[in-house]
């Protein structure tokens, strides 16, 4: 749904530590969101991924306020007309549209002997790390995928493979980085013992590879190739609506003066952040507790995010009424019916299915908050990265 979930729409302004991420697929911009998730794989991939800082206290001296409230002794909204913004500049390469299709492509097993494992190859490996020349837990294994130049292993294991033929071994001394997530590893010389078992490589994009690998779909590369390009042009464009949409509200938020918060909207979202938290935790089939050590995050620090989370949540809320109050926006307004109608279309659902099931509320602020961002962005004064001129 336009890269965001429906239930988290009001936090647009708001960091989201824990939630998941977009996708996209063959190069078209999607609505529905899905989450990502990944497994490790030995004692030389590090887990990738880092927590946004929480930043400063949004508003420790702001007070609380229980119950029913009224936006003016809550919120003095700031200019919100004539933002100066930035439109980021689009632009695909042929080297673009060649790369994201060997990202989505199915590698096929080389059987040449004489092949080399080559950047970007997928290969199979088995690897025994030695320290001291003693073994240890998690640094060996007999099978393990690895693509290489992902760079998911310590500096110089993957580099070391280069070159390898299927059934050559090669002996690596490397050196596990100062800030590595095992402490009893950090900064150990090590020596990998590395055979390389397989290689599977994308094929070259020819028409009969193109016509084969998408069904029918296309017939010739050149085809596909333009597809993908228009697909990545649409990300990119998304990508950069999106952009000034965060500054946009951002500048807003800086403007605006907060009096009060009421305390039933932070409630929600914390709720909804522990919701997050669950299930990034589950989609890595981990415990809550185990992925927070994880992701280096202590229980204090948890507790801490979640409560700015809460805070931030509901600012933006506070904001998107005041914002709407101000422009005279209403469930009858041509932009707020024009964006249920599209989730509608891309739920594939009649409205009375949409509101049942994700809510009334979350689909009011969903569809009310990209009204109010489209006459933001209408109002505003926009750059154009790439020519510098003003519309």
């Amino acid at each position: 749904m336009k890269g965001k979930q429906l239930a988290a729409a009001i936090c647009l302004a708001a960091v989201v530590v824990l939630a998941g991420c977009s996708g996209q697929e063959d190069g078209r911009t999607e609505k529905e969101s899905s989450v990502s998730s990944g497994s490790g794989g030995g004692a030389a991939e590090g887990i990738s991924g880092t927590s946004e800082e929480a930043g400063e206290d949004s508003g420790e001296e702001v007070p609380f306020v229980e119950g029913a409230y009224e936006l003016a002794d809550c919120i003095q909204l700031g200019d919100y007309r004539g933002l100066e913004l930035t439109r980021a500049s689009v632009e695909v390469t042929q080297e673009d549209v060649d790369s994201y299709i060997r990202s989505i492509a199915t590698p096929e097993e080389v059987s040449d002997p004489q092949a080399e494992a080559q950047e970007g190859d997928t290969v199979n490996i088995a690897f025994e790390g030695r320290i001291d020349g003693e073994t240890f837990q998690g640094g060996s294994s007999e099978s393990y995928d690895l693509v290489l130049g992902s760079g998911r292993m310590i500096d110089g294991f993957e580099d070391g493979i280069l070159g390898m033929k299927t059934g050559e071994s090669r002996d690596l001394d490397l050196v596990f980085p100062e800030n590595y997530q095992e402490a009893s590893l950090q900064g150990q010389p090590v020596v990998f013992t590395i055979t390389l078992n397989s290689i599977r490589r994308v094929p070259e994009i020819t028409d009969a590879w193109v016509e084969e690998s998408t069904g029918g779909e296309f017939s010739t590369a050149e085809d596909y190739r333009a597809s993908i390009r228009e697909g990545l042009i649409q990300n990119q464009e998304a990508s950069a609506a999106y952009a000034m949409q965060q500054d946009a509200w951002n500048q807003i938020h800086e403007d605006s003066v907060f009096l009060q918060l009421p305390k039933e909207l932070a409630d929600k979202a914390m709720e909804q952040y522990d919701s997050d938290a669950e299930s990034a935790a589950e989609a890595y089939g981990m415990e809550l507790e185990d992925y927070l050590a994880a992701m280096n995050m202590t229980e204090d620090t948890y507790q801490e995010q979640r409560e700015w989370y809460g805070r931030a949540a509901a600012e933006s809320r506070l904001m998107l009424e005041a914002l709407v109050q101000a422009e005279g926006l209403t469930e009858e307004s041509p932009e707020y019916r024009a964006e249920v109608e599209e989730l509608t279309e891309a739920y594939g659902v009649d409205e009375e299915t949409l509101l049942s099931s994700y809510g009334e509320d979350s689909v009011w602020e969903y569809a009310m908050m990209q009204a109010v961002l489209d006459r933001i962005l209408d109002q505003a004064v926009i750059t154009e990265e790439s020519s510098g001129t003003a519309e």
